[in-house]
C-alpha cells in the first residue's frame, strides 16, 4: 500500500467508493450519491479542499481521507476531516496510514486542530479516529445525531510522511 494526493482522474472511483459507503447506510452524513464532478469539486479542488490522500494497493484504490474547509463555523486554524475506506480493507491499517500523512500535510497547511464530527451509531468510526489521537472536546457541539472529535496537529510534523 502507497499514499498519494487524489487527483482529478480519480474522482469517479472515489465516488463510487464513498456511494458505496452511503448506501451501506449509517456510516456517513452524506447521504445522497455524488458523481465524479461532484466528488472532485467536494473532495479534491474545490476552493475549501487542503488535501484529499488516496490509499493503493496493486488491486486499486482502498480508501481516502479528505482535509477541508467546507463549513463556515470552523475557525481559520481548523478543518475537518473524513475517511472513507472500503469494506474489503478496513481494518488492514489504511486508515492510519492516511492520517499520518493527513495530520503532516495539515500541520504545514497552518492547521492547528482538526475535527471529525461521526454519525453517533458508527462506533468503529468513532473508535478508529479515538486510535489516532482524536478526543472529545467539552466545548464541540455535540448532538444526538453525531459525536465530534478534536485531534491537534502539534509536532505531527517530524512524521515521515511517505507519499508518493
Amino acid at each position: 500500500m502507497h499514499i498519494r494526493h487524489a487527483d482529478a482522474e480519480d474522482a469517479d472511483e472515489l465516488a463510487g467508493l464513498l456511494n458505496s459507503v452511503i448506501a451501506e447506510g449509517g456510516k456517513t452524513a452524506i447521504d445522497t450519491p455524488l458523481t465524479g464532478s461532484e466528488f472532485r469539486e467536494w473532495f479534491i479542488t474545490g476552493p475549501h479542499c487542503i488535501c484529499c490522500l488516496v490509499a493503493v494497493s496493486d488491486n486499486g484504490i482502498l480508501g481516502f481521507q479528505a482535509l477541508e474547509r467546507f463549513h463556515d463555523d470552523l475557525p481559520q486554524s481548523m478543518a475537518d476531516i473524513a475517511t472513507f475506506v472500503t469494506d474489503r480493507a478496513r481494518g488492514s491499517g489504511v486508515g492510519r496510514n492516511l492520517s499520518h500523512a493527513t495530520l503532516a500535510l495539515a500541520e504545514a497547511a497552518g492547521v492547528q486542530h482538526i475535527r471529525a464530527v461521526i454519525q453517533r451509531s458508527n462506533k468503529a468510526a468513532i473508535a478508529y479516529y479515538q486510535s489516532v489521537g482524536f478526543r472529545a472536546d467539552d466545548a464541540s457541539r455535540q448532538t444526538s445525531d453525531s459525536v465530534t472529535l478534536i485531534r491537534s496537529t502539534a509536532h505531527v510534523g517530524e512524521a515521515k510522511i511517505g507519499l508518493s
